[in-house]
């Protein structure tokens, strides 16, 4: 296996060397900022999921960068050198521990697009990780005569609780930094700007407003973490709440807003209760609506992979049919020919049972070829889409007596096997339905190519329907029967649009398909 040069190796680490360094040290700077923080130790610790997260983003060897700003973060810092010193050592051994866990033990992939990802994030980034910062801050700061809160044991659960409020709030944001730009492009990014700019306006008002000390009213930024979740996954989540968080954290610190009822401590532990409560149950949510957008999308993609197989198990029975047992179905004629010549005039009762055998096996031939035709016409590969689609419905018509009336560009061409096999299919189907279940004794159908588009249009002036479907990613009805459902399959296989409704009278149906190339 090639090895990578040591000049490439030192390039391809030194940026996100500097990288970790920069965001830990301005999450450091923001976590010490809180005006209740005691002796470095924070009731909200942001960089302690940016540590966490460049371990799984980027790995171990990222730990030089950690334990260099963990330690600048703390000597600016009015603490001893010495502290500082073993603070950064806790913080950096955290984010190792905490990042084993989770890729070893927990295999964690990198999108917390699970939700047994988001519990492995919980348990062992949140709650145990920094239980190791925790207990070697605390020993540190007690070695080193530096006095935290009201005494160690209330240092090392503040200690604990804001370091996992900062892997639950800031750590998914750098984790899923790589999918923020794919999933700005799903959405619009002024419904962005929206979610950022109502969530700022709610939290401004709940945690700044003096005359809002009510708890319930926390809860009034639930909403944006839920539209954040439901529209934009991880990256939304984390961004809204770590918004949230600094509003509420400095609120609270200058005595404004639902947390500030009893003494620091009482007032740091609900806000931190309050911030897990959120940021879990929005990494919750968004983890959910990514596992059922990728079991819709496997169930999908599954779906398109039998409509193939069905289509290719059509032709291959057509083929035979066609092939083998149509032939020997003329031959068993050729010789029912013969044998009807040399039969005698006194064998009457012979030659009677011969020719009623002879217009049996036409009929079966007729009955064969007809199946074939229908499981796949031959003319499809042979002539193209739109002289398959006279054939077929001039055979129909002459089988159901329904009128039909097909208007097709002259110039129409031809088109990938997959895309016409599907319209001929949608066109079939159709078909079948306006003659069993409308009562319209005609329909009408139209076929064009504009462009990179291919538009089908199919009318009938029977009873209609009493529902609509407006297009290819609604909700299908309940009632829809197995074939319409194959048809929005294919059409959404496709990327394309599948609309019906009732034409009073009859029915509308219009599909618009993209032509590849």
């Amino acid at each position: 296996m090639a090895t990578m040069p040591k000049h490439a190796l030192v390039r391809s680490r030194l940026f996100p060397l500097l990288l970790g360094f920069g965001l830990y040290v301005g999450a450091g700077e923001l976590g010490l900022s809180a005006p209740f923080t005691s002796g470095n130790v924070s009731p909200f610790w942001p960089a302690a999921g940016i540590a966490l997260a460049g371990v799984l983003v980027w790995g171990y060897w990222i730990w030089p960068g950690i334990a260099a700003a963990a330690f600048l973060v703390n000597f600016w810092s009015p603490i001893p050198a010495q502290a500082a010193f073993g603070i950064a050592v806790g913080n950096t051994s955290a984010a190792l521990v905490g990042g084993f866990l989770l890729r070893r033990i927990a295999q964690v992939r990198g999108d917390l697009d699970r939700v047994r990802d988001v519990a492995a994030l919980i348990l062992f980034g949140a709650l145990l990780s920094p239980m190791v910062a925790a207990t070697i801050g605390t020993l540190t700061l007690l070695a080193t005569h530096v006095k935290a809160w009201s005494g160690s044991g209330i240092t090392w659960t503040v200690w604990c609780f804001g370091d996992g409020m900062g892997v639950l709030i800031a750590g998914p944001l750098l984790i899923g930094t790589r999918h923020a730009r794919a999933t700005l492009r799903e959405f619009r990014s002024a419904e962005a700007v929206g979610l950022l700019a109502g969530t700022a306006l709610v939290s401004l008002l709940v945690f700044s407003h003096p005359l809002i000390q009510d708890d319930v009213l926390a809860f009034a930024v639930f909403p944006f973490v839920i539209w954040a979740a439901i529209r934009f996954r991880t990256v939304g989540v984390s961004v809204v709440c770590l918004m949230i968080a600094m509003i509420a954290v400095w609120g609270t610190a200058h005595g404004d807003g639902p947390f500030v009822k009893h003494g620091p401590l009482h007032n740091a532990a609900a806000l931190q209760l309050f911030l897990a409560l959120i940021s879990v149950s929005g990494l919750c949510l968004a983890a959910v609506i990514v596992e059922r957008k990728q079991t819709e999308d496997t169930l999908r993609n599954l779906s398109g992979r039998l409509l193939q197989l069905q289509d290719e198990e059509r032709r291959r029975l057509a083929r035979e049919l066609h092939d083998s047992s149509g032939q020997s179905l003329v031959a068993l004629q050729m010789n029912l020919s013969a044998l009807s010549q040399r039969a005698t005039q006194t064998d009457k009762e012979i030659s009677r049972l011969i020719v009623d055998s002879q217009a049996i096996l036409r009929q079966v031939v007729t009955e064969i070829r007809t199946l074939s035709h229908l499981l796949y016409p031959p003319l499809l590969d042979e002539g193209g889409l739109p002289v398959a689609l006279q054939c077929y419905v001039e055979g129909l018509s002459q089988r159901s007596h329904l009128k039909i009336d097909l208007r097709t560009s002259s110039e129409f061409g031809r088109l990938d096997r997959e895309l016409e096999t599907t319209i001929f299919r949608i066109v079939q189907e159709c078909l079948t339905n306006i003659h069993r279940h409308s009562g319209s004794s005609m329909a009408s159908i139209a076929l064009a190519r504009d462009g990179g588009r291919i538009m089908l249009t199919i009318r009938d002036e029977g009873k209609g329907i009493d529902w609509e479907l407006g297009g290819v990613r609604e909700p299908l009805p309940p009632g829809l029967g197995v074939g319409l459902r194959g048809i929005a399959e294919r059409v959404r296989e496709l990327h394309g649009e599948f609309r019906m409704r009732s034409a009073s009278p009859g029915t509308l149906v219009q599909v618009t398909l993209p032509v590849q190339g």
